[in-house]
């Protein structure tokens, strides 16, 4: 099948990430981590402005009672009106440093952790669960780089990236406590392709996983089973959401700055002209799903 792969921002982004569709507004948000810019895209005017500076961002949701509520190395934030303010940094001494989220049906915040150093991992991360009145609780442990996290269709599957682990996991969700359960590998990328980033999950329950060094978007089934890719023009494709007025575009980020880590497959390239950077937009067949909203005050 062949696909229309539009790059509809070409900013070189150095790690784009986390994008979020915004319904109400017609608009796709998005983060580059690296200069600490939080940008949105106005899909009827073709505008791309700045949202955010100052403060790096890695996921993004957006909140039920106006402006944003986002997660980053120091922590989570509520930023509304031009103004940012801390809701949580740091949980039994130890700083939560966010580096994907998600908000459930409750209001509340799913948010892995992440814990890197110009040489590799200084110790593992978490999946926390954070509540609106800042309460934070450790859901998993022994997480290596926390990614990509979305619900099944009808909220009672969770799953989560641990991108340099290669995998994808599946845990049970109870709906009112948050607890998770039952967490199962539903996918292992074998280390000949790239590695999991972020993912979105769409209206059929399928998901969709971006793939860092991997130069593709990988549709997976309920129970990991490949289904379809979506070949790149680039080779670090960090994340993906469904947009537009039928959630039937996929908004995917991508990121400029070559990591030179040792998880590339054999023979890859980091000095390809064709790194990353852009945002594209890809017309697709299959439906998304609007994401949740946070609930903080």
């Amino acid at each position: 099948m062949a696909y229309t792969i539009e790059p509809i921002v070409q900013d070189n982004n150095k790690c784009g990430e986390a994008p979020t569709w915004d319904v109400a507004n017609r608009r796709v948000l998005w983060t580059d981590n690296e200069t600490d810019k939080t940008y949105e895209y106005a899909v009827d005017s073709g505008e791309r402005r700045i949202l955010t500076e100052g403060v790096a961002v890695g996921g993004i949701a957006l909140n039920r009672s106006g402006g944003l509520v986002l997660g980053g190395p120091t922590g989570l934030h509520l930023w509304r009106d031009g103004h940012w303010h801390s809701i949580v940094a740091s949980y039994k001494g130890e700083e939560l440093k966010i580096n994907d989220m998600i908000a459930d049906p409750q209001g509340r915040i799913y948010a892995g952790t992440m814990y890197w150093g110009a040489n590799g991992m200084e110790k593992p991360g978490r999946l926390y669960l954070i509540s609106p009145d800042g309460s934070v609780r450790a859901i998993d442990e022994g997480i290596e780089l926390a990614n990509g996290l979305g619900f099944s269709p009808d909220n009672k599957v969770l799953y989560f990236t641990d991108s340099t682990a290669r995998k994808i996991y599946a845990y049970d969700v109870e709906p009112v406590s948050g607890e998770l359960s039952g967490r199962r590998v539903i996918v292992q990328v074998p280390t000949d392709e790239g590695i999991p980033d972020g993912l979105t999950v769409d209206a059929e329950g399928f998901i969709w996983s971006a793939q860092w060094y991997g130069s593709q978007i990988v549709r997976y089934d309920p129970q990991g089973k490949v289904e379809r890719r979506i070949a790149m023009p680039v080779k670090q494709v960090s994340s993906v959401i469904f947009g537009g007025d039928s959630l039937t575009d996929l908004y995917v980020t991508t990121a400029g700055q070559s990591w030179a880590g040792p998880y590339a497959p054999p023979g890859y390239d980091f000095n390809a002209p064709n790194i990353g950077g852009s945002l594209y937009r890809i017309p697709i067949d299959i439906q998304g799903r609007p994401e949740h909203l946070a609930d903080f005050a």
